[in-house]
């Protein structure tokens, strides 16, 4: 299998690609020479990254720098002019990997990195029964973690559902009143219904905790498909794997019936471009989805992107229980790191006397699968997908 490792960056989110790279390289022990595609800007972060890879891949692979002389990196993160650019840049790499006629295309989002083990588990689905997959993904924490239930309408459904969360009454009163009034209207109107009320009153209803742990939830209200990978599939983790129906371009193995379907034409920066490729491309030619909770990835967080502090990292690392009755399920830890010379590294902690160098380290939620509580113990957070939202809304992260 001829493969093609497809990357994009501009300047500022180079941040973890040094430890990206050096991750990557550690998936390429049995592999023959391929080629890595980085797709970005001209700046010399980027050019680093390049050079890095150059030192660190076997002999053989072949390093591509895609340059776009228009990319920008002050487009707000996940807004409608910063998801064009990164279609673009992602359009690109594609393109260069279709053109070098690769068997398969391994999409890495820059900030993802990916466990020694990915490379070879994602190859091994794809090879399942004949080709049953056409796409395979890794999985990392965002929110929560990337995969999960979705339809066309929806494209990742939603986790929670009003009649599943704590709502004040008076919200309450004002939802049921809105859904009526959808339900009512005619089909030229429920755009402007949505634009004028349904949009404030979801972000007020996505903000209210959910009627208790998700076993509660269940148990109160019934099973159903659910759009992220902790609430769709709880209870699960080492040594499975699972049909999704959507993934991210994050840690993702396209076949290349996958990557020849990765076309971006008629996409509006509305959503998200993978979520585009998933419902426009992939489902309506019957390609399925997998997703390997056995195979976890980490994640490094800019905090400028969460609208914090631009100077700021934190690393969500991956595992699985060790012990006990949740054993083998998957598990977050959150730690503040530093990034130097292209290392994660920990936190320097100031002298006696003086202030932290950085805050504390964040608050990691509970995990989705914890046991049933005695109903005295706080809610856990709602991921923030909120209501069922007009077709094409993607995700937000």
């Amino acid at each position: 299998m001829t493969l093609a490792i497809a990357i994009c960056a501009t300047k500022n989110f180079t941040y973890a690609m040094c430890e990206q790279a050096r991750r990557i390289v550690a998936n390429l022990r049995d592999e023959p020479p391929g080629h890595v595609v980085l797709s970005g800007d001209s700046s010399d972060e980027l050019k680093n990254v390049v050079a890095e890879y150059r030192r660190l891949c076997p002999e053989g692979w072949r390093i591509h720098h895609i340059e776009n002389r228009f990319a920008q990196d002050d487009n707000p993160h996940y807004q409608q002019s910063a998801q064009l650019l990164l279609m673009q840049l992602r359009s690109e790499a594609f393109s260069c990997a279709r053109r070098l006629a690769v068997d398969a295309c391994w999409s890495l989002d820059s900030d993802v990195l990916p466990p020694p083990a990915a490379l070879r588990c994602m190859k091994t689905m794809l090879e399942f029964d004949d080709g049953y997959f056409g796409v395979s993904s890794c999985p990392y924490p965002n929110s929560l973690f990337l995969g999960g239930r979705g339809t066309p309408q929806h494209p990742i459904a939603e986790d929670f559902l009003p009649h599943e969360r704590i709502l004040p009454d008076e919200l309450r009163r004002a939802w049921t009143d809105f859904e009526a009034r959808v339900q009512a209207a005619r089909p030229e109107e429920v755009q402007k219904l949505w634009d004028d009320e349904g949009t404030p009153l979801k972000k007020k209803v996505a903000e209210c905790p959910p009627d208790g742990n998700i076993w509660q939830v269940i148990g109160k209200h019934g099973w159903r498909m659910r759009g992220w990978l902790d609430h769709a599939y709880p209870a699960i983790g080492k040594g499975a794997v699972l049909p999704t129906d959507w993934c991210g371009f994050g840690c993702t193995l396209l076949s290349r019936r996958a990557l020849e379907l990765a076309h971006f034409d008629g996409y509006d920066g509305k959503g998200t471009e993978d979520l585009f490729i998933v419902w426009k491309r992939w489902h309506p030619a019957g390609l399925r989805i997998n997703v390997i909770t056995h195979c976890l990835c980490d994640h490094v967080i800019w905090e400028k992107k969460k609208g914090g502090d631009a100077s700021k990292y934190t690393l969500l690392q991956t595992y699985h229980e060790q012990t006990g009755e949740h054993v083998g399920h998957i598990r977050v830890a959150s730690k503040p790191v530093e990034i130097v010379n292209g290392f994660l590294m920990p936190v320097r902690v100031a002298p006696a006397g003086h202030a932290p160098a950085t805050a504390a380290t964040p608050e990691v939620p509970a995990p989705a699968d914890a046991a049933p509580t005695t109903g005295d113990e706080p809610a856990l957070a709602a991921p923030q997908n909120g209501l069922p939202a007009p077709a094409g809304v993607g995700r937000v992260a």
